[in-house]
């Protein structure tokens, strides 16, 4: 995918868009934003409001179980997957299924990539 517009990218667990602009912005727009995703509606809406109306709302586990098809192809994935299940405080609390978000993110990896 890349072009004179950049390399397109998806960014998960997006909030209202850090890594995007981190990787839009700074690098003198050598990447373009085509999906992302987090499942707080107010990152969402200021996600939409800074680069376009292309991050949706919702569980990323729920998104991939019903929605598998609305992955886009793009060059690179990033993200930042909730890290409260592995800080000291939480270390040994069983059964946090934020300790597993690891796995959606590698789905969308290989789905992006998906070229046929």
């Amino acid at each position: 995918m890349i072009d004179n517009k950049g390399m397109e990218i998806i960014d998960l667990f997006s909030g209202a868009g850090g890594l995007t602009a981190g990787f839009t912005m700074l690098s003198g727009c050598a990447f373009k934003p085509v999906w992302a995703n987090d499942f707080n509606r107010y990152a969402v809406d200021t996600y939409n409001l800074n680069f376009g109306n292309h991050c949706v709302v919702g569980d990323i586990v729920s998104i991939l179980e019903n929605n598998r098809g609305i992955i886009p192809r793009a060059d690179v994935v990033i993200g930042g997957p909730p890290c409260q299940g592995f800080s000291l405080l939480n270390k040994k609390r069983d059964g946090d299924p934020r300790k597993s978000l690891w796995k959606p993110f590698m789905d969308i990896v290989d789905l992006s990539g998906d070229t046929g």
